[in-house]
């Protein structure tokens, strides 16, 4: 007798209809009793097959957070929620199931795709031409491997100024980043095959990796995106050497509803022990015309489903997309310029355009307005470096390297919320466009060690260290004219305590040395 085919978790239970094309996939919004088991949710769910519904019972329901005020009121007199569903359904027959009673709306679970230009995704990103339409001039449109990369990652880590803040100790520790993305191959893991054995299988694997989902096969493959996942892991562990990444891999069917079940893990994850810290999306929507509903309505189940992940804590940041009108991809068709559909470009999450270490915008970078916020981008990154691949590109490598400095920034003062960081990445940007925040580059290129200084340097008054200073130099001259040991003693003391003083103000090492030298002074003749 044939082995029975294990199901793998987020792998579809649906019954295929080759050829059938007027079967479409679909997402649920459903209402049930508030706090009832996933059982008794489907049980509830399979009562939609008289419709036509196919669900899919591989997936488990996913409750929904409610943007909407009066449907939350209504909700909630009647001791209900909202869960989230998967299936599939007759093209025909959608109206009869969105007029079923307990039905909210019924989703198309759209395709999804990376943001990356890169040779190694020529599978799933067609290469882009420059269009001479270069918004804020010269844009970088150099896209092959030759002539991409502007330097390596170390090169863009001493750009933003993270190694400045790599010499104060602070490399990530502590910090989990989650890279939602079409997979991880991590060391440490059983790689599968299907890497192994493909053509263009880079051989290379991503280091701390410590989880993932599904939970199952986490951190086992990511050929299904031209290893997209290893590349972003990568270049976020750039910049924050000792953070630790999750897998969260959603490339499984290319849809939007692996997404949303992804974010409900990372949710629960966060739930359970605080972590990930931040999540970092490299993907998205080419073109409104993919799905204009989630493009243009913040009440998608995913779109809200990041909205719920942000007031839970965690900082998320997304990828502007690739259509920008200097050199858009190819996938972009019409929708060249502005292109940040759906989550990407919500005014709650971070929105990274791409620039280079030469100061100029990437060509393809997508514009504003986004169509969930008119100002958007909110600030560019860094792409076109040599990270995990020759040329780590797209705004796909910008993002990743933005979450790395949030990573670093996070770590130094663990109760910063999405806000604050986002608006101090802002303030302290380096513009290249227009003065101020603009709808090609946002506020410009980020500042890690900038943002760093504004949101976690220790500030001590100006004038404390001078009152340290003068009294320093009142006891030496008491110690000149009366020879008394005292006298000594109280100048190499308030030296040591203005030498502290101005290391605290500025972090210069040089301050720390002589902090040191006058306590060893101070410790040798007065202890």
């Amino acid at each position: 007798m044939a082995e029975k085919k294990k199901k793998k978790p987020g792998e579809s239970t649906m019954s295929e209809a080759p050829g059938d094309e007027d079967m479409i996939k679909v997402l649920v919004d459903l209402r049930v009793p508030k706090g009832q088991a996933a059982a008794q949710n489907f049980s509830i769910a399979e009562g939609l097959s008289a419709t036509g519904f196919q669900l899919d019972t591989g997936y488990e329901p996913v409750p929904g957070a409610v943007s909407d005020t009066k449907l939350a009121m209504e909700l909630e007199a009647s001791q209900q929620e909202i869960v989230t569903v998967r299936g599939k359904i007759d093209r025909k027959k959608r109206k009869e199931l969105e007029s079923r009673e307990n039905v909210v709306r019924v989703w198309d679970d759209t395709e999804i795709a990376p943001f990356g230009m890169q040779p190694e995704l020529e599978t799933f990103v067609e290469s882009g031409m420059s269009t001479g339409n270069c918004p804020i001039p010269p844009c970088d449109c150099d896209q092959g491997t030759a002539s991409c990369s502007k330097g390596s990652i170390q090169d863009v880590a001493r750009y933003l100024g993270v190694d400045k803040i790599w010499a104060g100790g602070r490399r990530g520790q502590g910090i989990v980043i989650g890279i939602v993305d079409g997979g991880i191959t991590a060391a440490g893991r059983p790689i599968s095959r299907n890497d192994t054995d493909h053509p263009k299988w880079p051989g290379k694997l991503v280091s701390r990796v410590i989880g993932g989902w599904p939970a199952n096969d986490w951190g086992t493959t990511g050929a299904a995106w031209g290893w997209h996942g290893n590349m972003t892991a990568t270049d976020a562990l750039g910049m924050a050497p000792l953070a630790q990444i999750y897998d969260i891999r959603i490339s499984n069917g290319n849809t939007i509803s692996n997404a949303l079940a992804g974010f409900q893990w990372a949710i629960n994850q966060y739930r359970a022990n605080g972590t990930p810290h931040i999540l970092s999306n490299s993907w998205g929507i080419y073109q409104k015309s993919w799905d204009p509903a989630y493009a243009t309505n913040p009440d998608h189940p995913f779109t809200r489903k990041v909205v719920e992940a942000i007031n839970e804590g965690i900082i998320v940041l997304f990828a502007a997309g690739n259509c920008g009108e200097g050199c858009p991809s190819g996938r972009c068709g019409s929708d060249t310029g502005p292109g940040q559909w759906g989550a990407n470009g919500h005014p709650r999450v971070m929105t990274v355009g791409a620039a280079n270490i030469q100061g100029r915008l990437i060509g393809y970078s997508s514009q504003g307005p986004a169509a969930l916020d008119p100002h958007k981008p909110d600030f560019c990154s860094i792409s076109h470096f040599t990270g995990y691949f020759n040329c780590d590109t797209g705004t796909s490598a910008a993002c990743p390297v933005a979450a790395g400095v949030v990573a670093l920034l996070k770590q130094c003062k663990p109760s910063l919320t999405q806000d604050a960081i986002k608006q101090a990445l802002k303030n302290t940007a380096l513009n290249i466009g227009a003065a101020g925040w603009d709808q090609h580059s946002g506020s410009g290129i980020i500042q890690a060690k900038a943002a760093f200084d504004r949101l976690c340097r220790v500030r001590v008054p100006v004038d404390r260290c001078r009152r340290y200073r003068m009294l320093a130099v009142r006891y030496r001259l008491l110690y000149f004219m009366t020879r008394k040991r005292r006298y000594l003693c109280a100048y190499y003391r308030y030296m040591a305590l203005y030498f502290l003083c101005r290391y605290r103000s500025t972090r210069n090492r040089r301050y720390l040395l002589f902090y040191r030298r006058y306590i060893l002074l101070f410790s040798r003749r007065c202890g």
